[in-house]
């Protein structure tokens, strides 16, 4: 009987490691995208810009609210900060690469949303003249969609109906018409 209870034991701890590899395998098959050797602009505290713009509703869409002006002053800065330090990034008040990822590789680019992260993807669309600008509604509807798909055809970027880490780096890097 004891070898019995060993066989079956063994058997069940067999299978348990061997469903543990199963489980394991898919979740390391897929890593996630990586966005290095991009060059990021700076931001900082005196800048005024449409990026500076567009970074304000990246914000407040992240949940450190802050006025739009385009002028980044004490309350851009201090909302910075915040972000930097809620999502592990270095606090210093300066946007710099590791602070635009952690700004536009969350989500909330993507067709049919609603909200502040949209409005700064319209602002950042809106630099280069494609027909009309974009009202900054927040909606990520047809006239955002086409007018990003535009943006990315021209600038040699897969198109589709999201902007990806990618495609803002395009967007806040490359001269308005360029």
């Amino acid at each position: 009987m004891n070898l019995k209870r060993i066989a079956v034991a063994g058997l069940a701890a067999g299978s348990m490691v061997l469903g543990g590899v199963v489980l394991a395998s898919p979740a390391s098959a897929d890593p996630e995208p990586t966005y290095k050797g991009l060059t990021w602009p700076v931001l900082r505290q005196g800048q005024t810009s449409e990026n500076v713009r567009a970074l304000q509703w990246l914000l407040n869409c992240h949940g450190d609210k802050v006025a739009v002006p385009s002028h980044f002053g004490p309350k851009t800065y201090a909302a910075v900060r915040s972000f930097q330090y809620k999502n592990g990034n270095k606090v210093d008040g300066i946007v710099g690469a590791s602070t635009w990822l952690s700004l536009t590789g969350k989500g909330g680019f993507s067709y049919g949303e609603r909200n502040d992260c949209v409005k700064g993807l319209q602002v950042a669309l809106n630099k280069w003249r494609y027909n009309d600008d974009l009202p900054i509604t927040g909606y990520f509807g047809p006239r955002t969609k086409t007018k990003l798909n535009k943006f990315q055809s021209a600038h040699g970027l897969p198109v589709h109906a999201y902007a990806d880490p990618k495609d803002w780096n395009k967007l806040v890097s490359t001269p308005a018409g360029k």
